[in-house]
């Protein structure tokens, strides 16, 4: 692929059924725009120029990754719902129209001429710092909606905190222009973001996020891992701190076997951060929990023998005759 986006500033694309009204977003890959549909809705665009890509097979494949991925987007909270994919052949670009971002300005009526998207890269660079269980509960969402998309046969390739939004408060991962078949190794995403061995598989998906949480948590940037600064707060705070370094320090082995399985397991060690507590805990409550259930069982069963069977045991042995 090129390293460079075609210019679409000076005239905007004609996409069916919707005004274009601002560039709101370009990187390597496409453009976003601030669009309006004709029921007045207001949508985000990405428009992907065949201009980008070297090669007639590569633009081809990415469209197909975007056509098999538009009806899975719909079917995880995680994920930002792509409504509509077309194509204009003539122009030579095909383009997929979103659900909107929350605008990081106005906290509720989207204004065309100031809107900004509120991405987590605008919270951490405007708060640093996220706090633990934001991390918890921000990243068990994200790394389910990864489950979700590797369960469906693809892979994301550039998990970033630039390509998680909010809608309605809820991250939602998006920017899915480079979603594919799992094992396509065409080496994209974002320097830092990929793990050593390149992307193309769901534990370089998984070593991805593992920085963005880093990043999330540390307010440092992807190239000072592991680098980490103890956190202030009390006790409850410092331990999350601690299970949540766990977490990251496992998804971002420099060795794919040292990974997580798969992104499931990863939400739900985020998921037990949230609540307060590491995997090992749960478990071990769990445990316990069990044991006082089989004590309390085999108690009340002794009592139950003693009742039915004791009785008839005593009668057995008396003398007959006596």
């Amino acid at each position: 692929m090129k390293s460079s986006s075609s210019d679409f500033s000076e005239i905007p694309p004609a996409i069916p059924d919707h005004e274009m009204i601002r560039r709101i977003g370009k990187g390597s890959y496409g453009e976003v725009w601030l669009a309006r549909s004709v029921t007045g809705s207001m949508r985000a665009i990405k428009v992907v120029n065949r201009k980008d890509f070297e090669h007639d097979r590569t633009f081809e494949r990415e469209f197909e990754g975007i056509k098999i991925f538009e009806p899975i987007s719909r079917t995880h909270p995680g994920l930002v719902n792509v409504l509509h994919v077309g194509r204009n052949m003539d122009e030579a670009f095909y383009y997929y129209v979103m659900e909107l971002a929350d605008d990081k300005v106005s906290d509720s009526e989207v204004i065309a001429d100031s809107y900004i998207p509120r991405t987590l890269d605008s919270e951490i660079n405007d708060r640093q710092k996220l706090s633990m269980d934001e991390c918890g509960e921000w990243g068990a969402t994200m790394a389910d909606a990864l489950h979700h998309i590797h369960q469906s046969g693809l892979t994301h390739r550039d998990i970033k905190p630039s390509n998680v939004i909010f809608v309605d408060g809820i991250p939602k991962i998006a920017d899915i222009g480079l979603v594919a078949v799992t094992g396509q190794r065409t080496f994209v995403g974002t320097e830092g973001f990929v793990p050593p061995e390149g992307p193309g598989d769901p534990k370089a998906d998984i070593y991805s996020l593992g920085m963005v949480l880093y990043e999330m948590s540390s307010g440092k940037d992807r190239f000072d891992f592991p680098a980490i600064s103890a956190p202030k707060g009390n006790e409850t705070e410092r331990k999350k701190w601690r299970v949540l370094n766990d977490i990251i320090c496992k998804a971002c082995a420099g060795q794919a076997r040292q990974r997580y399985d798969n992104a499931y397991k990863m939400s739900q060690d985020l998921l037990s951060l949230d609540r307060g507590m590491d995997v090992t805990g749960v478990l071990l409550k769990f445990s316990r929990a069990l044991i006082l259930i089989a004590l309390v069982f085999i108690a009340i069963l002794s009592l139950t023998n003693f009742e039915l069977f004791g009785p008839f045991h005593i009668n057995q042995s008396k003398d007959p005759d006596a």
